[in-house]
């Protein structure tokens, strides 16, 4: 008798042990603080010929990137899964480098700063670990000397670190600082919409976040 009680014992806290590390947190139950800001640093490349295939004889399309943390971001979330976000990000093309479409004469350094309204769906279906969002805005692309304003609209993904269960001991770890990090991928389509000119791209992007 006292064995099978051990078994079932046994049995029912591995049953409720399984049941424990299934669960797991959706958006609202984050933190114990609503926390609205977010920092965010990644590494990012940009493609100037994402939409060339008649590209030179003899070159082929290439990514650009620059340094680490090549972009930084801040985000504010001011309405129900709706933020404005704000990017900065440096990049380099070296001369005989194509852009779109075109073989470059020069180095070019690259600078670009964007404004941006993105939209939670993670947090509009209420999904667990990852949050994919939308986002559109305008933004102000230099090259060089040259100054040029972009249009831009794509989306990504956000990984909490806070719903993974085993990170999810009790309530009181809620408001730790690694569980307000997160992991953030991203891929963006930006127009050049003040010239017939060159400096449309694709910017792609991978790093972390913080909340605060």
């Amino acid at each position: 008798m006292k064995k099978t009680i051990l078994k079932a014992f046994l049995g029912l806290a591995l049953l409720v042990g399984v049941q424990a590390q299934s669960q797991v947190i959706h958006k609202y139950e984050r933190y114990v603080k609503d926390y609205k800001w977010k920092v965010g640093a990644s590494y990012n490349m940009m493609d100037f010929n994402f939409n060339h295939s008649d590209l030179p004889e003899g070159t082929s399309a290439s990514m650009i990137s620059g340094g680490i943390p090549a972009k930084v971001m801040l985000g504010y979330e001011f309405a129900k899964n709706l933020s404005v976000e704000a990017d900065f990000s440096m990049n380099e093309m070296m001369k005989d480098d194509v852009m779109n479409g075109d073989i470059v004469s020069e180095d070019i350094t690259i600078i670009s700063f964007n404004g941006s309204l993105a939209y939670s769906l993670g947090g509009l279906f209420n999904l667990p670990v990852v949050d994919p969002y939308i986002k559109a805005g305008i933004g102000h692309l230099r090259l060089n000397e040259v100054d040029l304003t972009m249009a831009s609209a794509g989306g990504g993904i956000n990984f909490w670190i806070a719903d993974i269960p085993a990170t999810k001991s009790s309530r009181y770890h809620h408001d730790k600082i690694y569980r307000r990090l997160g992991i953030n991928v991203e891929a963006m389509g930006r127009s050049n919409i003040s010239t017939n000119g060159p400096g449309s791209h694709a910017q792609y992007s991978a790093g972390i976040f913080y909340m605060f």
